[in-house]
């Protein structure tokens, strides 16, 4: 059994952010190679696989933004996306004429979701990035704190040497048995060039000096000679001035830190040290922004011919440096792994539910390509597969959502498509805040899991896993996205965007091939509770902001294959398309859904399964709930609760734990997930089956408000009160009714349940 979170983290040590996560599964639920389908032929219904396309109208909760990409033209001249404010468009030629989201980012929202519900693999995580930390002033309840001395012993400076691609370390001279030179910066008044710590206009600088003897005026009390004059004393160096380290970004005098240091010239006498070809590797992919502005390189960070660098010497029975850095206490890489290697998220995913041959759900929908590393791996992916090793084409295919309104209509969350909004600025994912990243067992800060600890590739129990899917809050259809200063803003991270408001209507369409009725039941799970008034799903920027939120109606038409190409036309003389009889659409819809809850509630990992029973229903799994108080749009929780928390007022520094989605929605009550190892085999189901949704009862004759959703030629979409959507022929009416239109339609046919089987407009 996976390590599981806190159920309830005390309110002194609870941490507060506009993220939350969907906890990882035990095991993912598999699909076996041989069930999936040929694609050289169409299946009937009778087999229960289908094809058909879902008629989408998205409309927007809160304020959209979807970036668009640069154009050949804005490439070439250097334009960087991030100072271009259009809404994402298709027609090149008139610029943003029609706002569209792009089906990409469609599909990519709902894959995301699928793999949630249906217990599928989380392999799209990548292990380029690093993570690297420093502990320097960590106190003694600190977790890092011991780990980094431990790891940091016997720094040393010296100088950068490149050959081809190998780098080297030449060590410095020792003067006083160092060769780190430590100097206060009231010793360094001579030196003119000198940018001081305490002045805003701060940054990492390497100065030619020379400097003598340390002058002691008292035990406690000593001073150096320095000077920019190479000449003027006896020896040489290169003073390195590093992050000022300042208490707080809005008092540039409240400082931590107040001296610099000397790296004294070249040792010829000694023998370079040779780099290791990881640590460059993980140094360069750990490079933060700090690291990549002037003096250091945007792509090398301190790897540079000839630059003062900091190093732990090689241990016993080492011949290379593995770590090192731009200043005496230099971040180091958490190392959980026997190989020494810096760890990534990838390591503390386990090997069960990470990357493998095995074939999951989302991946039967959506298609995979399998690289060749995953090929290679032999021990958890080998399945009874495998025709599909390689690749597997997907049977979803997703639309561009076009705009029911163009640019000159009232849909700019500024009033009009000229303006632009800055934004508050939302920075890149920091998870190496590990207290939120990974599962907590304890809230004790010297007892927290950190990237050091056992991870599960140790092929041993895992002292922690990463918490899972990460998801944003909704925070209402208003939400505080703009920045203070307004267009008075300015730095580095600044932009601009143009926004669509809320209550935007946009249309697409999923086209599907070929999907068995568990398949087409997840894409269906997902769009009815897109459609209930209390479940937004997010898309697009600002997400932590609160903007994206979108609501999707939809409707379900089947195609017949046979139907469609027996002929070229209907009785009335209208093409063919496989869609005229949709009499039994509704049933197959229920029963799709029913199928995919039956078969994930039937093969999920048994401690996946609530305590003390074992779920029936996909809703009663604790890990679906975790979801579903994720997409409440009706009621988030408080502003103040899915905030980001500031280092201005030290909101970090005892390391707060972040809870679980039941506790900040003030439902640890209902938190049902099963925390202790024990078996649930012989556990009672709560209840038989699932059953359908009771259907609202209606009569024959009964007239009802109702949206004209759609129309094409003689037919018109309505919907319905009751969240349904039904096509009807108006020969007469189609002509003069409207998209977006409200009217009044009365019901000519129910079906036995009581719900509606067919409507006509009523005057």
């Amino acid at each position: 059994m996976l390590p599981r979170h806190l159920t309830n983290v005390p309110d002194t040590k609870k941490a507060i952010a506009p993220y939350n996560f969907i906890e990882l599964p035990n095991d993912i639920v598999e699909i076996q190679a041989d069930s999936l389908p040929s694609h050289n032929v169409y299946y009937a219904q009778s087999e229960k696989r289908y094809t058909g396309r879902i008629d989408c109208t998205l409309t927007t909760e809160s304020p959209l933004y979807i970036r668009c990409g640069l154009t050949k033209e804005e490439f070439v001249c250097g334009a960087e996306s991030k100072d271009l404010p259009d809404f994402f468009y298709t027609e090149t030629a008139s610029k943003a004429k029609k706002p569209v989201i792009p089906g990409s980012s469609l599909r990519g929202m709902l894959r995301i979701l699928i793999e949630i519900i249906s217990f599928s693999k989380m392999e799209l995580v990548s292990d380029k990035k690093r993570f690297f930390f420093r502990a320097v002033a960590a106190k003694k309840d600190d977790p890092l704190g011991s780990e980094y001395k431990k790891l940091l012993k016997n720094v040393k400076a010296g100088y950068l040497v490149k050959e081809g691609d190998n780098w080297y370390i030449q060590p410095a001279k020792m003067i006083e048995k160092s060769s780190i030179i430590w100097v206060k910066e009231q010793d360094l008044a001579g030196i003119q060039t000198l940018i001081r710590m305490n002045q805003k206009t701060y940054v990492p600088q390497y100065i030619d000096v020379s400097f003598g003897d340390t002058l002691f005026k008292s035990p406690r009390r000593f001073s150096r000679q320095v000077s920019a004059n190479q000449k003027r004393y006896r020896e040489r160096g290169v003073l390195v001035t590093s992050g000022n380290m300042l208490e707080s970004s809005d008092d540039p005098t409240n400082l931590r830190r107040r001296n610099h240091c000397i790296v004294p010239e070249i040792n010829h006498n000694i023998d370079r040290i040779s780099i290791s070809d990881d640590a460059v590797q993980h140094y360069r992919s750990a490079l933060t922004e700090f690291q990549k502005l002037e003096p250091f390189d945007k792509d090398f960070g301190v790897l540079k011919e000839g630059r003062p660098i900091f190093y732990c010497e090689p241990q016993s029975g080492q011949t290379e440096v593995t770590l090192f850095g731009h200043c005496p206490n230099f971040r180091i890489p958490y190392s959980p792994l026997q190989d020494g290697k810096a760890a990534s998220a990838v390591d503390f995913i386990p090997e069960n539910i990470g990357k493998s041959n095995r074939i999951d759900l989302a991946e039967a929908i959506f298609g995979f390509v399998r690289s060749k590393e995953k090929n290679n791996q032999s021990n958890i992916e080998k399945s009874t597969n495998n025709k599909f090793d390689s690749a597997l084409a997907g049977r979803i295919f997703i639309e561009n959502a076009i705009c029911e309104k163009t640019i000159n209509d009232d849909i700019w969350l500024t009033g009009s498509y000229e303006k632009t909004i800055t934004p508050k600025i939302l920075s890149n994912p920091k998870p190496t805040t590990f207290q939120h990243y990974l599962v907590q067992t304890s809230s004790e800060k010297i007892q927290l899991k950190h990237y050091a600890n056992k991870s599960s590739k140790d092929n041993q129990v895992a002292e922690t896993v990463i918490r899972g899917h990460k998801l944003y809050w909704h925070k209402g259809n208003n939400p505080d996205i703009e920045h203070p200063d307004g267009d008075n803003a300015d730095g580095t991270q600044i932009t601009k965007i143009k926004p669509i408001k809320e209550g935007v209507k946009f249309t697409f369409d999923i086209h599907f091939e070929n999907i068995t009725d568990i398949e087409l039941g997840a894409i269906l799970w997902i769009l009815q509770k897109a459609a209930e008034p209390k479940y937004c799903l997010s898309l697009g920027m600002g997400k932590p902001l609160g903007m994206g939120a979108v609501k999707i109606e939809h409707q379900l038409l089947l195609n017949n294959r046979q139907e469609r190409y027996s002929k070229l036309f209907s009785s009335s003389h209208q093409w063919l398309s496989g869609e005229d009889n949709q009499s039994k659409t509704d049933s197959i819809l229920t029963d799709c859904i029913n199928a995919f809850e039956q078969f994930i509630v039937n093969n999920i990992h048994l401690d996946d399964h609530p305590e003390g029973y074992n779920a029936v229903k996909l809703d009663d799994i604790p890990r679906i709930q975790m979801l579903l108080l994720m997409l409440r749009c009706d009621r988030p929780p408080s502003s103040n609760d899915t905030r980001y928390m500031t280092i201005e007022a030290k909101e970090y520094i005892n390391r707060p734990v972040l809870p679980t989605p039941f506790q900040v929605m003030g439902k640890s009550g209902e938190d049902k997930r099963r925390l202790r190892n024990t078996s649930n085999a012989n556990l009672q189901n709560s209840k038989t089956n699932i059953s359908a949704k009771a259907s609202q009862q209606f009569k024959v004759g009964q007239i009802l408000d109702a949206t004209v959703s759609n129309i094409k030629g003689v037919k018109v979409t309505y919907q319905l009160p009751d969240g349904t959507k039904k096509t009807t022929k108006e020969d007469k009416i189609a002509k003069i009714l409207e998209a977006g239109q409200n009217i009044k339609v009365k019901v000519t046919a129910v079906k036995d349940d009581g719900s509606i089987k067919n409507v006509k407009y009523h005057e």
